[in-house]
């Protein structure tokens, strides 16, 4: 896959397991990045919360447009954020020409081996640990380029010495 170079706020989605960790850590050293996950982390790991999770990422999604498209904090450098399984409602329509969206779809039979090589707990959540979900996520964002939501469909190059670690 060719280098990415991020805009002022980059949202990357995608359903679990199909590579949106790894594509970020690939640019950390260049820009800032965080993961909705991360920001949630310490309310829900802790008791394996499942409930209300897309709700919560809707929120975040504002939380980070409210600081990010801040007038004064416009010339930080950019941010990718990790937003993972959001509804097309929290993301659409993008409310800032700097904003854009990367989702991150291998074909599914290889999306699949990778979901299902991953090591158990592996999230830190356990929220990835329900196939049917993820698979039914899978199919949602597999229809959102033909739709005409305005995103950018991205498959990472195979690691395979990735897969279950």
């Amino acid at each position: 896959m060719a280098p990415l170079t991020p805009t002022r706020l980059t949202w990357i989605v995608g359903p679990p397991g199909a590579g949106k960790t790894t594509l970020a850590d690939g640019l950390r050293d260049r820009y800032r990045v965080v993961e909705l996950t991360e920001l949630l982390g310490p309310l829900v790991d802790p008791v394996r919360m499942r409930k209300g999770i897309l709700g919560a990422n809707a929120r975040l999604v504002e939380l980070v447009r409210h600081l990010e498209l801040h007038p004064e904090n416009r010339g930080l450098a950019p941010l990718v954020v990790v937003a993972g399984i959001v509804e097309e409602t929290a993301l659409f329509p993008l409310v800032d020409h700097g904003e854009s969206v990367w989702l991150v779809l291998p074909a599914k039979a290889r999306w699949l081996h990778q979901l299902m090589s991953r090591p158990a707990g592996a999230d830190r959540g356990g929220a990835y640990d329900d196939y049917g979900y993820a698979e039914t996520w899978y199919d949602r964002f597999s229809n959102w380029t033909g739709r005409g939501l305005p995103v950018q469909e991205l498959v990472p190059d195979l690691q395979p010495a990735l897969i279950g670690k």
